[in-house]
């Protein structure tokens, strides 16, 4: 609940500076610094791409080179010496991901996807993360669920 805490009123700079930059600053820290670097460019990708998959389908990058670079920083905090307590947590962050990443769905379709004109990014958010929940909104609306062969995107 931290994570949803932490961006309940997100400042103007959550993605001021590309999370890419801060990964790899991380590294030139001290490690306590490092900690907290990674655990904010983590923490930030979890969000990003469980609270806002559609906004990143209209970006350069998209929502796999968020969930990756997600993933990574949470491996990366698993394997941090001083903070071997919670190495587990990490690790298990980072090996389910999109797992996480749909729970942060299901709580934005609570409620950013109640008008009936937002049915298409509903549609691109299952398109993206084959959420359940997803698909059973979209047959709620009368929508059955179907993805494109995996060589096309649309």
């Amino acid at each position: 609940m931290q994570l949803l805490e932490g961006y309940a009123r997100p400042g103007r700079e959550l993605l001021d500076r590309p999370l890419a930059l801060d990964y790899l600053e991380a590294f030139h820290l001290p490690a306590s610094q490092r900690y907290e670097k990674l655990k904010r460019v983590a923490d930030t990708a979890l969000f990003i791409t469980g609270i806002f998959v559609d906004s990143l389908e209209r970006s350069l990058v998209g929502p796999d080179y968020y969930a990756a670079l997600g993933r990574t920083a949470y491996a990366r905090l698993s394997a941090q010496p001083p903070r071997a307590s919670l190495a587990e947590l990490f690790g298990e962050l980072a090996g389910r991901f999109p797992e996480f990443v749909r729970v942060l769905a299901e709580i934005s379709a609570q409620e950013l996807f109640r008008r009936q004109e937002d049915t298409v990014r509903l549609y691109k958010r299952w398109l993206h993360t084959r959420g359940r929940r997803e698909a059973d909104l979209l047959l709620r609306r009368g929508i059955i669920p179907f993805a494109p062969p995996s060589n096309q995107r649309h």
